[in-house]
């Protein structure tokens, strides 16, 4: 730049580019990358050429400081933290109309989506959507009952009360709450383990008033299990524990979405619930096979874990014992459900406008066969048995059971919630919505509470019903208002009808249903491509839930989970860079054969956060990909110094023999003459030992090498180290002494701001110098190269990025002038 200020600098873009450039837009100001490029000498080529950037080498704590880097965060007093809490919680908690009318919606999302519904146009689909639904509902939720191990009739409760509170509080448009297999199961597991431990008397104690016959006579009891409907006093006690624990499920979910914890579900990984649910899918299935064979099994001989095993065991056993007619009922069922399901609803999807209800078919026609063929009393067909008619009474679940059932309610709470919201974030992407997963566990939370009053076991999202509702035409959850009309329909009149229903109909319809979650085996080929550890989890979760049980599988399944993210942490990959010819771009060597490596400086990558877990790991890979571990090389050095002091040692000694032998013989010339001689070789041997090169004579002496590093610089890429807590700081501070105490100079370089901020506030910048952060790998190879002037004069040539730039500094210069002038 001269005296009037013009900028003599050589152009560095193309001529004919600028001009153009500079023709079209002579009218307006320099854009933000114009003066960017003015100030770092960008070179502006044509997109099919390189873009040269021309700057100087900055250390981190140079770029912060001249562009513009704000003040580090400083840890507040308790007066200012004080005083920001009470800030935060006047905002959240400052009452007004406006506020109170965002709460309401939140709330209630209901208003919301009712404000833009468009009628009649949408009433149609919700129509169609909702009575299919409807149809659905009515034989999965008779079905799904008998997993969890109550009447068929509270299948019915489930499918109308959910999808009514749902309509209220839910944010999804498309789903259908509901019953669901894996879900069912799961209650029907904690139904079951209660239950087989229940035992009750068959008569009233009042009949034993006689001390003497109660002493003599023990009463009769009757053990109560899954299949044991006949007794009453039983089923009251299986459907308290199944409110009970719906109610405490619901309580779960209203607690963490009031509390805003709905990223808990995040450390469920696809991996682990499709593993989980392939693996209920075979609890599912087992649990109904003895349906459809019409084998009767007890669940007292049957317990917790390795159930399925045992299962399989009492079943081959009794296998002889199969009822033909449940067999063959079974079987044309199958048969009728897979054939409609594939030839005609899969094939014909397009052209139908809903799908043929081939459940109901079913169910209407195993009904009406069983009816007039009197299968129960002939063959001994087990049914469904007296189904009530209208609207239970509310009536609170018994508090004696919440205790010992407060954790088998948090797993299926979380289960529930991954599961509907899943299928709620697939069906909102597809037509272009958002939904909000706290206000999804509000909802949920609500219809399990409410349900449990009337007697209904946990709700969730249902996969098949829900793709039907929203192919079908449905636009808003207006659809489970009609479904929930038509389940009301028939628990106030049509119930008694299915009365004689066989339960091997229903069995038919839960594993014909299963396909769908036992075609994720298909997830293995392409998870063993993706990812080994995904891979495992998936493999981890499902042995564990078919070997052992659904509650221990899911357990195992999530501990696994995260147990692969220490692994992945604690050892994870690290490599040498080298630099890409003609750049200053630096790559893994290992994949990039082309990369150069720098004379004299290693470059290490470490990819991973910098944690407690993996700190001796990172010093331990350091050390082995360097070929350098400053304690070894320290230790030989030391043994040198021995052994140099050792031979100083030894010329002493010879020293004093010498001065000892001169006392003895006198001043004779012969002997003098010859200890004259010898004290003077021995002299010159001695001085020609002179400090600086003492290793070296010493190597020569020994016949070892000198043991000094090949090395002088190493330089940590920090890029990928998100993280770094006080072990982590602690171990980078042991290895730049470890380093520096044998001449080896360790350079951090592309720190993040948390990384940087770890280091200023734990004086890391303080005791190790400003210069060993810099703001690229390339900025810390140039520092590096410093004494070595003929590669750094070629480095510089080749990317254009100088250790010194007058142009940069006198802009600088320039820019604090302005400053202290303003000031």
């Amino acid at each position: 730049m001269d005296q009037n200020g013009k900028d003599e600098r050589e152009p560095l873009a193309n001529t004919s580019l600028e001009n153009e450039s500079r023709g079209a837009r002579s009218t307006e100001q320099p854009s933000e990358l114009e003066r960017t490029s003015s100030l770092y000498g960008f070179q502006l080529e044509r997109e099919d050429e390189p873009v040269t950037v021309k700057r100087r080498v900055f250390t981190q704590e140079h770029f912060d400081k001249h562009h513009g880097f704000s003040q580090r965060r400083k840890s507040k007093t308790p007066k200012e933290h004080a005083h920001h809490v009470r800030r935060k919680l006047r905002n959240r908690c400052a009452c007004s109309r406006e506020c109170i009318q965002g709460f309401l919606l939140r709330l209630f999302p209901f208003v919301s989506i009712m404000r833009q519904y468009k009628f009649p146009q949408w009433f149609v689909g919700d129509l169609v959507s909702g009575l299919t639904v409807g149809v659905m509902h009515l034989p999965q939720g008779m079905a799904y009952a008998l997993l969890a191990g109550l009447p068929s009739i509270h299948g019915l409760y489930v499918s109308f009360f959910p999808p009514l509170v749902y309509f209220f509080f839910g944010t999804s448009k498309h789903i259908s709450i509901g019953t669901m297999a894996v879900v069912s199961l799961m209650v029907g597991a904690v139904v079951d383990r209660q239950a087989v431990s229940w035992t009750a008397p068959a008569a009233s104690p009042d009949v034993f008033n006689d001390s003497s016959v109660a002493n003599a006579t023990s009463v009769p009891t009757i053990i109560c299990d899954a299949d044991t409907n006949s007794n009453q006093d039983c089923v009251d006690f299986k459907i308290g524990v199944a409110t009970a624990l719906t109610m405490l499920v619901g309580f779960w979910q209203l607690l963490k979405g009031t509390f805003r914890l709905g990223f808990i579900t995040n450390y469920l990984s696809d991996p682990l619930i499709s593993g989980f649910t392939t693996g209920a899918a075979c609890h599912v299935f087992s649990s109904q096979i003895k349906h459809v064979f019409g084998l009767r099994i007890k669940a007292s001989k049957i317990t917790n874990p390795f159930k399925l095993v045992k299962f399989y065991i009492q079943f081959f056993l009794t296998l002889p014992q199969t009822n033909l007619a449940a067999l063959i009922m079974s079987v044309v069922c199958i048969l009728m459900l897979v054939l409609t399901k594939e030839c005609i609803n899969a094939r014909y999807k397009a052209k139908m406008k809903m799908p043929v209800p081939i459940e109901l078919i079913v169910v209407i026609l195993g009904t009406m066969v069983s009816y007039f063929a009197k299968m129960d009393e002939v063959f001994n067909l087990t049914v469904v048995g007296s189904i009530p008619t209208g609207i239970p009474v509310p009536t609170l679940p018994p508090a004696e059971h919440f205790g010992t059932l407060i954790v088998d309610a948090f797993g299926v709470a979380i289960v529930a919630f991954t599961i509907s919201v899943s299928m709620a974030k697939i069906l909102a992407k597809q037509q272009g919505y958002v939904i909000s997963p706290d206000q999804e566990l509000i909802a949920y939370g609500m219809c399990n509470i409410i349900g449990s009053v009337f007697t209904t076991f946990s709700c969730c999202a249902s996969m098949s019903r829900s793709l039907v509702q929203e192919t079908t035409g449905g636009k808003t959850e207006v659809a489970s208002i009609v479904s929930s009309g038509f389940i009301l329909i028939v628990i106030l009149a049509a119930g008694p009808l299915f009365r004689t229903l066989p339960r091997c109909v229903l069995a038919s319809i839960i594993i014909v249903a299963l396909k769908g979650m036992f075609l994720q085996v298909k997830d293995l080929k392409r998870l063993w491509k993706i990812s080994k550890f995904d891979f495992a989890i998936w493999i981890v979760t499902f042995l564990g839930v078919v070997i052992l049980n659904v509650d221990y599988g899911l357990m195992i399944g999530v501990g696994f989970s995260l147990l692969t993210v220490v692994f992945r942490t604690q050892w994870p990959y690290t490599c040498l860079y080298g630099r890409v010819p003609h750049s200053d771009i630096y790559r893994d060597s290992n994949i990039y054969k082309a990369v150069e490596e720098i004379p004299g400086i290693k470059i290490f990558h470490f990819e991973s956060s910098l944690y407690y877990a993996n700190a001796e790991h990172f010093r331990s890979k350091l050390y082995a990909a360097t070929g350098c571990d400053p304690g070894l090389l320290k230790a030989k050095q030391m043994k040198s110094k021995e052994k140099r002091e050792a031979l100083e040692k030894e010329r002493q000694k010879e020293e004093k023999k010498r001065q000892k032998a001169e006392k003895r013989t006198g001043n004779g010339v012969s002997n003098g003459a010859m200890i004259g001689q010898s004290k003077e070789v021995l002299t010159l041997e001695i001085e020609d030992i002179r400090p600086e090169d003492n290793v070296a004579t010493e190597g020569v002496v020994h016949g070892e090498p000198p043991p000094q590093p090949d090395i002088h610089h190493i330089i940590i890429d920090c890029s990928a180290i998100t993280f770094i807590d006080a072990v982590g700081i602690k171990v980078l501070k042991q290895v730049l002494s470890e380093y520096k105490e044998v001449n080896i100079q360790v350079v951090l370089a592309h720190c993040r701001a948390q990384l940087s901020d770890m280091l200023h506030k734990n004086g890391f910048i303080e005791d190790h110098g400003r210069d060993v952060v810099c703001l690229m790998v390339h900025d810390a190879v140039l520092m590096a190269l410093a004494d070595d002037l003929d590669l750094l004069k070629k480095l510089e040539d080749d990317t254009l990025i100088t250790s010194h730039s007058p142009e940069i500094e006198m802009a600088e210069e320039s820019t604090n002038d302005m400053e202290d002038t303003r000031m």
